[in-house]
């Protein structure tokens, strides 16, 4: 593969072979997000369903907890043994585990030991989530042009909003289809039970891949540092580490809210009706995916350190006011308000990818990045749904939501004005941080054409 790892075929199975994984991934998040109340009333039944409702986003955002361990256990395997290999084993595991929620007996079976397992499978997600889009992302940005970077780093966001969107129509179609108690008794767990048939294929077109030009000359230079546990915590990429988990921790609360609890939120607080609310959250959705490429096309333009900065300006001062709109009960108010958002978020999660890859060093970027990338976007963002739901609980206001949202947009996007070098056109074969780059901070706020002359080319 690697002689004409450029021409179109085999562009196009390497994206097919990373999407399918972004894909299930937030395919599940989608199926979880919409079915959270059904799901809720399956293994944490209540009086109330608010509190069973509060419940199941709890168990959603536990899985990010140990999404940190995974990002470095897969970091070592992707900066050891190459990033198919991470591939492959990730994608089967979210699938079965994927599918055995589908297949769990509820409460009323089983008692307390539905719960526990609910939140065993989804620490075992979080696992595999955690090493996923690192790997992904290296497999697309490793094999792309040098000035296409933009384009094929924005492909993880691009394939995880089309997961959201799939997981939304599906709901949908099952919400139209079915009665409210068929849904809540067996309807949500059959298109859970699909995620193991899409790892098999994801698997199957992963394996027959050859690793990347990168990974392949880092092996084949015996004087490269080899990744280790430490690398993930050394003292000299503190400030590395700090932007990561800035543009992750955005990144997540943005998409987390747009992908998980935007259809909670418009069903019980601004009382839209559930299928009404699915296809309302469908609109941002498909928006935002078909922005998140031109977002790409724009860092390429103007360097992701201004693409980034405008996404998390975008939701710092808009934040309030959408969910000022979408508590409203209009559906037009509701509409504007979710291309606004897919508008500002776009920007961001096109980044996410570029900034993780470019940021470090070669020979052990998915593990030096596993630890901010993976906190950032790990529990911080995984509780946001959650966080949203409680501030309206707590404070009584429709639009408490964009309080958090606003907020940690202003903290983020603060630390990033500060600290975010500019990483376009950077050399992947480079063993320093770009935090150590030589450059003038007039260079770091600038378009990024002067960089790209200095663009290595990785060996075939």
């Amino acid at each position: 593969m690697s002689n004409d790892i450029h021409s179109r075929g085999t562009q196009v199975r390497i994206a097919i072979a990373c999407l399918i994984g972004n894909f299930l991934e937030y395919f599940e998040f989608a199926l979880y997000g919409f079915f959270a109340i059904a799901i809720g009333a399956t293994f944490f039944p209540s009086d109330t369903a608010t509190v069973s409702l509060l419940q199941s986003l709890a168990v959603f955002g536990v899985a990010f907890i140990v999404r940190p361990l995974g990002g470095l256990v897969f970091g070592l395997i992707g900066d050891r043994a190459g990033r198919r290999a991470s591939l492959s084993i990730s994608i089967l595991i979210m699938g079965v585990a994927t599918a055995m929620i589908g297949l769990l007996p509820g409460y009323d079976k089983i008692g307390i030991l539905a719960p526990i397992l609910l939140v065993l499978l989804r620490c075992v997600q979080g696992m595999s989530v955690g090493g996923e889009w690192g790997a992904s992302s290296a497999f697309l940005i490793e094999t792309a042009r040098p000035n296409n970077r933009g384009i094929r780093g924005s492909l993880p966001s691009t394939g995880a909003a089309i997961g959201l969107v799939f997981g939304s129509l599906l709901s949908l179609g099952f919400a139209t289809a079915l009665t409210d108690d068929q849904l809540a008794s067996w309807g949500w767990r059959i298109p859970f039970l699909l995620a193991a048939p899409l790892s098999l294929i994801g698997l199957f077109i992963r394996r027959r891949l050859e690793d990347t030009p990168i990974f392949q000359q880092l092996q084949s230079e015996e004087d490269r540092p080899k990744s280790r546990v430490r690398d993930a915590f050394r003292r000299d990429q503190a400030k590395a580490i700090a932007i990561t988990f800035c543009f992750s921790w955005i990144c997540g609360v943005g998409l987390f809210y747009l992908g998980s609890y935007m259809v909670n939120y418009l069903t019980v607080t601004a009382a839209f009706p559930r299928t009404h609310a699915i296809f309302l959250t469908c609109i941002g959705l498909i928006v935002y995916a078909a922005l998140c490429p031109l977002a790409g096309k724009l860092s390429d333009k103007f360097g992701r350190r201004r693409t980034i900065l405008f996404g998390c300006a975008g939701h710092a001062l808009l934040g309030i006011p959408m969910f000022i709109a979408l508590g409203s009960g209009g559906t037009v108010a509701v509409i504007l308000a979710l291309l606004v958002y897919a508008v500002i978020q776009a920007p961001i999660n096109a980044n996410t990818s570029l900034i993780l890859i470019e940021l470090f060093p070669a020979s052990t970027r998915l593990t030096s990045g596993s630890v901010g990338f993976n906190l950032g976007v790990g529990a911080p963002s995984g509780f946001g749904p959650l966080i949203g739901a409680s501030l309206v609980l707590w404070t009584g206001l429709d639009y408490a939501p964009g309080f958090f949202l606003s907020g940690v947009a202003v903290i983020c996007g603060f630390v990033l004005y500060k600290l975010l070098p500019e990483t376009a056109g950077r050399d992947l074969l480079s063993e320093q941080d770009a935090t150590k780059d030589l450059v003038s901070s007039d260079n770091r706020r600038s378009p990024v054409n002067s960089a790209r002359h200095n663009e290595k080319a990785p060996t075939p």
